[in-house]
């Protein structure tokens, strides 16, 4: 199983088709946008932590790992966001660390909502460890035992808006498009849309669409998720739990489902299966646990949000 995975993880991120791993990839980035899109730094109107590990693949060894930690503040006098985010992503051979600075500013459009531009920078690593004891045949002609260490800038660039429904959009890993060098990531694209409706005075849903590009690879992906419980004060943050679900055209399929531990701290967890290939040699699924506390957290304007009039 050993060497299985790992000329999985070779020959994918050789040939660049293995999408999943070519960036960081968590299903509940939309409960926290800002660690991919600078533009998203501070779009909760409030001082934030937020936390996330995700286990991919979990019955294989050397399976994908990726923990990450950001902080996000926002400065309603200067309509000003800033973030900071720690990333550490594992996947056989490979490790990669992302330290990344975000500042965003964000323009009042009055009625018609909010749009905010963000510009990230910071630093990108990259190792590549092959060793014997990683490999069942040692004897393999194909692999060069070596070790390796990159260091890369790297800057993302993005905007969101937030009205009627929100939508939001980012160019990652900039830099990389300027570099030959065969260890830098790829530039990406995320696109996402998403709106929330009110079915009743404690339940509400928000449909969410989403689309990634990378270099000859695309994504698309679609969902929902439902709030419950939220009480007649909208002026609040109050949902206490939710559920969804979302199905990407790599043919995989998430749930999700989380709660409101407190007004200020949320817990959410989400399960992703794989139908393709993969799924024969992962067939545990992928686990995805993040908590997140906000505080001194408040409406910067009244939103034209359906679920929030």
């Amino acid at each position: 199983m050993k060497h299985k995975l790992l000329l999985i993880i070779i020959a994918g991120l050789l040939s660049g088709t293995m999408y999943a791993q070519s960036d960081f990839d968590f299903t509940q980035r939309w409960f926290n946008e800002s660690l991919y899109n600078p533009a998203a730094v501070g779009n909760s109107y409030s001082t934030g932590v937020f936390l996330h590990a995700r286990h991919q693949w979990l019955n294989l060894d050397r399976a994908p790992v990726t923990i990450a930690g950001a902080f996000d503040y926002f400065n309603q006098d200067f309509r000003s966001g800033l973030g900071l985010t720690v990333l550490a992503d594992y996947i056989g051979v490979w490790k990669n660390f992302h330290f990344r600075g975000a500042y965003a500013y964000f323009l009042d459009l009055g009625n018609a909502g909010i749009l905010s531009m963000g510009l990230a920078g910071g630093l990108f690593i990259r190792e590549w460890d092959i060793r014997p004891e990683h490999l069942e045949d040692v004897s393999d002609p194909i692999l060069i035992y070596n070790e390796k260490t990159k260091y890369m800038p790297d800057f993302d660039f993005g905007i969101e808006y937030k009205g009627v429904f929100k939508f939001g959009a980012v160019i990652r890993h900039i830099g990389a498009a300027l570099s030959t060098d065969d260890y830098s990531p790829d530039p990406h694209i995320w696109s996402y849309l998403s709106s929330r409706f009110n079915l009743s005075s404690s339940v509400s849903i928000e449909p969410l669409a989403a689309f990634t590009w990378r270099a000859k690879i695309s994504r698309l992906e679609g969902g929902v998720l439902l709030y419950f419980f939220k009480t007649k004060n909208y002026t609040t943050y109050n949902d206490h739990l939710w559920v969804g679900a979302v199905y990407r055209t790599d043919h995989n399929i998430a749930l999700m489902a989380g709660v409101n531990l407190t007004p200020q701290l949320r817990l959410g967890y989400s399960f992703d299966y794989g139908f393709g290939n993969v799924a024969s040699l992962a067939n545990l699924g992928s686990h995805e646990v993040f908590l997140s506390w906000q505080f001194n957290r408040k409406f910067y304007k009244d939103f034209c949000c359906p679920a929030f009039q």
